[in-house]
């Protein structure tokens, strides 16, 4: 009962919203972008929900759930590889920046799209962020079923994973069976020591997250982020995905993503950082690197960090600390996306 009354409230609130990222007599195009190769689809399903009801959040909500539900996206959602225990837990933001509302949930469990449970959080709860056994009873509360998103395949990569972590770890460490997990029980020693070891040979690279950003015709613009999280990580741990500030955040003057290694995300605040620059007339892509470029004087970063981008004036930019990133962006008057690849910044 509580949750349909606030449920009414709560979407008066966005709907009278008086669309303040664009100027009065200034034309908005709509845009959308997204990062990684995988966020091709988000662009694509997206920018079709974009042309057919003008909404930046339901561009974004199903840009993103077309990530989550392919199991291929080996960080994201469905097919997502699971933490040492061998559990999903899923982390999911976000934030519409006109209106500085947001919602995001964090050690989500059993649930199919972890980015419409924190599209729901943000218009009927009165909290920013549900974790945990909250974050799941809140899903179901409001309409979302059991639903396993750990696949066969999954947890074939976890097992081989798992190998590799036992070789990696102290011989009085190691794990003697599979379906006998282990975490906090474990050795924390040599099983942060054998994580890292992993980080560093490359063997653990499920860091990357979906990130989507968009800006419709009324001049509305948010930003979405979604993970399954770091593989193998400890059950608990807090992905920058489901930080507003870090993985996600909006203002009326633009938005930012970030993805890769969310601890340093989360420490440096880089998506509010970003959106500060763009407060300040900076470019998106300015404004991606200059953040980028402080976090490495300040910070020993040998893992890729990287951000994308976007302001009230439909402007798009991303940047990275090393190769392999990518990102793409679609405008409602294109006929395809167009991929970006950014050289790396250095400090």
């Amino acid at each position: 009962m509580f949750l349909e009354k606030y449920a009414e409230k709560s979407k008066l609130a966005i709907l009278i919203v008086s669309p303040r990222g664009a100027r009065k007599g200034e034309l908005v195009e709509g845009v959308l972008i997204s990062n990684w190769s995988y966020g091709k689809s988000a662009v694509s399903v997206g920018m079709q929900k974009l042309k057919t009801s003008g909404s930046a959040l339901d561009a974004i909500e199903y840009g993103i759930r077309a990530v989550e539900d392919d199991p291929t996206a080996d960080s994201v959602g469905t097919g997502g590889i699971p933490n040492i225990e061998g559990g999903a837990e899923l982390d999911a933001s976000f934030m519409v920046g006109n209106v500085f509302r947001c919602g995001a949930v964090t050690g989500l469990k059993l649930t199919k799209n972890p980015i419409s449970v924190a599209r729901k959080v943000m218009e009927l709860c009165p909290h920013v962020m549900l974790c945990g056994e909250g974050a799941t009873r809140f899903a179901r509360s409001v309409g979302f079923p059991e639903y396993q998103p750990v696949t066969p395949a999954a947890m074939e990569k976890w097992k081989t994973l798992r190998e590799k972590l036992d070789a990696g770890m102290k011989d009085g460490a190691k794990f003697k069976e599979y379906h006998s997990v282990v975490g906090y029980d474990s050795d924390l020693d040599s099983l942060s020591k054998g994580i890292e070891r992993m980080a560093k040979a490359g063997q653990l690279r499920q860091l990357g997250t979906v990130g989507t950003l968009c800006l419709d015709p009324s001049g509305i613009i948010a930003a979405g982020t979604s993970t399954s999280g770091w593989a193998l990580r400890l059950p608990g741990r807090v992905a920058d995905s489901s930080v507003i500030g870090a993985g996600t955040y909006a203002t009326p003057a633009g938005a930012s993503s970030s993805t890769g290694l969310g601890e340093i995300a989360i420490r440096h605040g880089l998506t509010r950082s970003v959106c500060n620059f763009l407060g300040e007339g900076y470019h998106p892509t300015e404004a991606c690197e200059a953040v980028l470029k402080r976090m490495l004087r300040r910070d020993k970063v040998d893992v890729i960090m990287a951000l994308i981008s976007l302001d009230r004036h439909g402007r798009v930019g991303g940047a990275t600390t090393k190769e392999s990133f990518s990102y793409q962006y679609q405008r409602m008057g294109d006929d395809k996306m167009t991929e970006i690849i950014p050289t790396p910044v250095s400090n």
